[in-house]
């Protein structure tokens, strides 16, 4: 049996829309929509300052939670980084009222590339994990 004040709190809570996450050398905002409709997604590193948005942000469900993935650097016959973000499902009050800080994984991978595209011998991809806090919120577009 729930109270009144309990079964209030139940019914403002909402799913984070927006992000805003960061270490010593990364600073990453995701929002999953915005004034476009489309979500958007800033990266920024030592030697990365980067915007994406729509169709440039790869989001795939998974039972770990959202990966929300884009592609860093794309050097014909050299290598691919991309940049995935791992992110859980977040409750939040509506009102942001109460903030919500996080700490999630995100991972750098790196695919080389031989000359003409083709594979190359052994490992094919490598893969760099950092960790991120910050808080997620709740914004209305």
């Amino acid at each position: 049996m729930t109270t009144d004040l309990s079964q209030k709190l139940i019914d403002n809570l909402v799913s984070a829309n927006s992000f805003t996450l960061s270490n010593k050398l990364i600073q990453v905002s995701f929002s999953s929509t915005s004034f476009a409709g489309v979500p958007l997604l800033n990266y920024c590193d030592p030697d990365f300052h980067l915007s994406f948005f729509g169709d440039e942000i790869r989001i795939v469900e998974s039972e770990i939670g959202e990966l929300v993935t884009v592609t860093l650097e794309n050097i014909p016959d050299l290598r691919i980084v991309t940049f995935t973000l791992i992110l859980p499902i977040v409750k939040v009050l509506q009102d942001n009222s109460f903030p919500i800080n996080i700490a999630v994984p995100g991972l750098i991978t790196t695919t080389p590339m031989n000359f003409g595209g083709f594979p190359m011998i052994g490992q094919q991809r490598t893969y760099r994990q950092v960790f991120l806090n910050g808080p997620a919120q709740f914004l209305v577009f």
